[in-house]
């Protein structure tokens, strides 16, 4: 790595040093005898930064009879508390005489080091930090601390300076109640939960901890207020034992629907979020925070009352901004980019488990052009994928996704959900090779790149399959040109790995069937290969050019497919193949061999005019738990514009540039020899100045 190149990383990245903490007031206030509960009390203290500037910061109930107010240290010198007030339901704001336990001024040697983040003023989907620099998230999920860590906050403390080691930026973590870090809920061994509008003193003393962790090491973190599972029937549910639930002593909800409506729930929800935003509004570590963990799971919008949940999102985020001076960003996750669940979100989140995570990373359910603010897979998994089960456990299949989300339509890496595994199998810093390869190459610089796959030419060649991208995602009925030369439409994520048939799932917006516009270099036999059928059947009908081929149709339950396959020939040229589930339920579909062949060597990128970059993988090695011999090939990059082209291959597991070279190109194809891969390659091409 050449000087300049060490230079421009450092300054892009964030090294690890000492968190400054807050400049913190503590304070007692005269008692109210209508208020009984000391968390519901809506007071705000001034304080005055070194440079004059003055800031009216909420103030939070701190234990025995303290209130205290924190500011960030933004500034070295002297900080002084002012004047004090209270408000009632947000109105009516009047002064209040109160007794200091600290220092009215508090003199700051070291000013806190971490930029904040927020949107881009001169570009609404990209990120940028507050010293001017780009913020580029790349790291992983750490939800909670892994089952049998005895320490969670302990856990937390090691994983953020190893992912500052490996360069990663970026963590999300849960205020989940079995993990000690729900500030009203807690798990049976730490005692009974706080009575309603109460929060726990020792939890929030953790994510203190937590969070001055995160400072310290440069690990931006986004704090999930809510989950799913807290208000579901349904998908991991934790409902039986919210403390909110009228069935448990002390619970006023009947069902988890009235989370959304209940004028009780909103008013404690809002005591949370304002002690939440006066206790950790200060930190420059929070990224986010986000509402709720993959809402559309919630009881409310499942039973048809999305109205309510965007109405809550609404309430709660403009809350949230009323109370957190420091103006963090607010975002939530839910499938649906379309939903008015995001009108008041920063910026957009939703979640991917699909089939063929390669292709699905690379773009979203709407198009990239509709999206107004920034977006990013907050996770990625391997639920759907058909990974053998060694290969899951060795956690080789947990990165390549990330590559290809870095080279389709958007502008941020997809973040891991296991990255409790990627510790424990030391792969974070193959997670961190892709923020070198971001920052290095100044990607973010970069403007006006489009997505492409290329033809690579390769003597090894494997199957070449159609296979199912989305998984039970709420999309239109694809219809797609699907390249027979072994390039990776962008369009090969709306591949359903699912058919509808009912009229009922189609009205909720599930594909009932797909079309694939083709054209084959040879007569073939192609198969549609079925993987499920649903308890109560499906039927699979397959057409060419309007002419039905074959068709079958599965009862269900014992007759289900374990797998089938629906066979049918296919003449030279052009076609137009359909599939479609005539009923009576889904049927679903992995795959369609196509009966031909195409290069072992697959490749994606990004590129405009002046700037290429792309990422090549090994087919059949990806996510081999052993993989072969490497294959080498030559990449055909067509419209190239004439120049010199510095040309410079990536290791991509350990995140380094290989040797580079000058290539004098006199424009159009160039052909680009590969050096032998084993799973996979990153190359950069730039033209000279």
């Amino acid at each position: 790595m050449t000087p300049s190149t060490r230079s421009l990383l450092l300054a892009v990245m964030l090294v690890a040093h000492a968190a400054a903490g807050p400049v913190e007031f503590d304070f007692i206030v005269p008692n109210l005898a209508s208020a009984k509960n000391p968390y519901t009390r809506e007071i705000f203290a001034e304080v005055t930064s070194p440079s004059g500037q003055k800031f009216t910061l909420p103030a939070y109930y701190a234990d025995m009879g303290l209130y205290a107010v924190r500011a960030r240290p933004d500034e070295v010198g002297t900080y002084h508390f002012g004047t004090v007030s209270e408000t009632t339901l947000g109105i009516h704001r009047t002064d209040i005489v109160v007794t200091l336990a600290t220092p009215a001024d508090i003199q700051v040697t070291a000013k806190t080091r971490l930029p904040s983040v927020l949107i881009d003023p001169k570009n609404s989907r990209r990120f940028i930090r507050s010293d001017g620099l780009p913020y580029v998230p790349v790291g992983a999920n750490l939800a909670w601390a892994p089952d049998g860590a005895p320490d969670t906050v302990g856990y937390y403390l090691k994983a953020f300076p190893a992912f500052a080691r490996a360069n990663l930026n970026w963590m999300r973590v849960w205020m989940a109640h079995w993990d000690g870090l729900n500030l009203d809920w807690l798990p049976p061994s730490l005692g009974p939960s706080p009575r309603s509008g109460a929060l726990d003193e020792e939890v929030a003393a953790r994510w203190d901890r937590l969070l001055a962790s995160a400072e310290e090491n440069g690990v931006y973190v986004q704090v999930v207020l809510q989950h799913h599972g807290q208000y579901t029937t349904a998908n991991n549910s934790n409902w039986p034992e919210n403390p909110w639930n009228a069935a448990n002593p002390g619970g006023f909800l009947k069902t988890p629907e009235e989370f959304f409506t209940s004028p009780n729930a909103r008013i404690l929800t809002k005591i949370k979020y304002r002690y939440i935003a006066a206790r950790w509004g200060w930190s420059p570590a929070v990224l986010a925070w986000e509402l709720f963990n993959e809402v559309h799971w919630t009881d409310s919008y499942r039973h048809g009352h999305e109205a309510d949940v965007a109405t809550w999102h609404t309430d709660m985020a403009n809350y949230l901004r009323a109370v957190d001076v420091y103006g963090h960003l607010v975002t939530t996750s839910t499938e649906n980019i379309y939903s008015p669940i995001y009108e008041k979100m920063d910026y957009y989140q939703p979640h991917l488990y699909a089939s063929n995570m390669i292709s699905a990373a690379r773009s979203f359910a709407a198009p990239y052009s509709d999206l107004d603010r920034p977006a990013f897979y907050g996770e990625e998994g391997d639920d759907h994928e058909a990974v053998s089960a060694e290969a899951k456990k060795a956690g080789v299949n947990i990165v390549p996704p990330v590559w290809a989300s870095v080279m389709g339509q958007g502008a941020y890496a997809a973040q891991p959900w296991n990255g409790w595994q990627l510790l424990d199998e030391g792969r974070q810093n193959e997670v961190g090779a892709v923020f070198r390869f971001l920052a290095i190459n100044r990607v973010a610089a970069q403007t006006g790149l489009s997505d492409f796959s290329s033809v690579v030419e390769c003597p090894e060649r494997v199957p070449l399959r159609i296979t199912a991208g989305e998984v039970w995602q709420h999309r239109i009925a694809p219809d797609i040109n699907f390249p027979m030369d072994g390039t990776e439409p962008i369009e090969a994520a709306n591949v359903p790995a699912t058919l509808v048939g009912s009229e009922s799932s189609r009205a909720e917006g599930f594909p009932g069937k797909a079309t694939y516009r083709l054209t084959l270099p040879r007569a073939t036999t192609m198969r549609a290969l079925v993987d499920s059928v649903a308890p109560g059947g499906a039927s699979l009908q397959v057409s060419v050019d309007g002419k039905v081929v074959a068709a079958q149709r599965w009862a269900g339950g014992k007759d289900a497919p374990s797998p089938a396959f629906v066979e049918f020939a296919v003449e030279k040229g052009p076609h137009v193949l359909v599939l479609e589930d005539t009923g009576p339920d889904w049927v679903g579909i992995s795959a369609i061999d196509t009966g031909l062949d195409t290069a072992a060597l697959a490749v994606i990128g990004r590129r405009n005019d002046r700037f290429i970059e792309a990422w090549v993988w090994n087919r059949p090695n990806l996510y081999a738990l052993s993989p072969s011999a490497p294959t080498s090939g030559t990449v055909d990059l067509e419209g190239v514009p004439a120049g010199s082209w510095k040309v410079t291959w990536w290791d991509t597991l350990k995140g380094a540039p290989m040797a580079s070279q000058v290539v004098a190109h006199p424009g159009g194809m160039l052909r680009l020899p590969t050096p032998p891969i084993a799973r996979h390659a990153a190359v950069v091409l730039a033209l000279a100045q």
